[in-house]
């Protein structure tokens, strides 16, 4: 560890689980602080905001995960602590936003700028221990500087849901002002980022969003969703065809998976595009092949963000087109009530683990 921490104590805080399981996995945890790499920085952690990834890490990850016991969280906002002595650019007290995806740089995708498709990709949450506990150890290279006004709790809430809304509307779906768009599932952390993309960057012709509650509902349209359908009294689907007069929409996007999938087909035109990028309600739903090439759609696959995504999406954080919708906050000590929040699907926006 570098000189240049001050840092008094060998073990900190964390939050994770020694066998996989469900959230009564998880526990608080006394573990020792990490060493860092000579092109790495300490982050002492100030929030770390929740991500569906921290359920599948738990509950069936154990093929990425080979050291226990582990510890999720990749969203992290923090300030650096040390410096590992070949890094350079950055100070002890910088305040930072890690950039929770971690490709190698060397290989033929990297090299393209496709670093989401990085044949060695790693993940915080995932592949390597993250931001639930007392500091964390980060390459130089995922570091992004927070503006000094921007508070660490909203920082931590942009990076994986903002990243990947930002990729899979701005890039894969080469979404455009004329398009009429749905999306399915909408006030999920994903999902309110890709409601402000459609709304505040592209200002699509017309906005569609499903949810489950009048109270979500009232969220989306204070966002600017033309129509809001509760999937719970209707079928999203039919809704879809009878608003736009049997037309269907020009793109769905869609992070559920599950039984949304073929409703999502359903909803689209002639020629439509369906963006998937998660499936949290399950990875393997039916489907429909006769949609597929009667009407000729387009299914496009999006995961996470490249860094010339995640530049741009931050430079709409930090400009205020985009601002993250934070439902609740806990301390470090309360991740058993947020997980459970988490795993029964009653949340809108992000929720979010505070060391301040």
């Amino acid at each position: 560890m570098s000189d240049n921490a001050s840092i008094e104590a060998d073990s900190m805080a964390a939050v994770g689980f020694h066998e996989h399981g469900d959230i009564d996995q998880f526990e608080l945890l006394d573990v020792p602080i990490p060493e860092i790499d000579a092109d790495e920085v300490l982050v002492d952690v100030k929030a770390t905001a929740l991500n569906h990834q921290d359920l599948f890490a738990v509950r069936e990850l154990d093929h990425y995960i080979t050291d226990y016991p582990f510890w999720g969280g990749g969203d992290t906002a923090g300030v650096i602590a040390a410096l590992g002595e070949d890094v350079e650019g950055w100070s002890v007290g910088d305040r930072v936003l890690v950039n929770s995806r971690i490709a190698c740089g060397e290989c033929d995708l990297c090299l393209a700028g496709e670093q989401s498709m990085c044949r060695n990709f790693q993940v915080y949450g995932e592949h390597r221990r993250g931001g639930y506990a007392e500091y964390l150890d980060v390459p130089e290279r995922n570091l992004h500087a927070i503006p000094d006004e921007y508070d660490f709790t909203r920082a931590a809430a942009v990076p994986i849901a903002a990243g990947c809304a930002w990729r899979a509307l701005a890039t894969r779906a080469e979404l455009h002002p004329s398009d009429e768009l749905l999306i399915v599932g909408a006030t999920g952390g994903v999902g309110t980022y890709a409601v402000q993309i459609a709304r505040n960057v592209f200002d699509v012709e017309t906005l569609y969003a499903t949810t489950s509650s009048e109270e979500k509902a009232a969220v989306l349209r204070d966002m600017g969703v033309d129509h809001v359908i509760n999937y719970a009294e209707e079928s999203f689907d039919s809704a879809v065809w009878e608003l736009t007069d049997g037309q269907g929409v020009d793109a769905v996007f869609n992070t559920v998976g599950g039984d949304t999938w073929v409703p999502s087909m359903r909803a689209l035109r002639n020629g439509g595009r369906l963006i998937v990028s998660g499936a949290t309600a399950g990875p393997n739903p039916e489907t429909e092949l006769r949609l597929v090439f009667m009407r000729q759609l387009e299914v496009v696959g999006s995961t996470s963000h490249s860094h010339t995504d995640f530049t741009q999406m931050l430079e709409k954080v930090w400009g205020d087109d985009l601002e993250p919708v934070i439902q609740e906050t806990y301390p470090l000590e309360g991740y058993a009530e947020a997980f459970e929040k988490m795993a029964n699907r009653d949340v809108y926006g992000k929720l979010v683990l505070t060391q301040e």
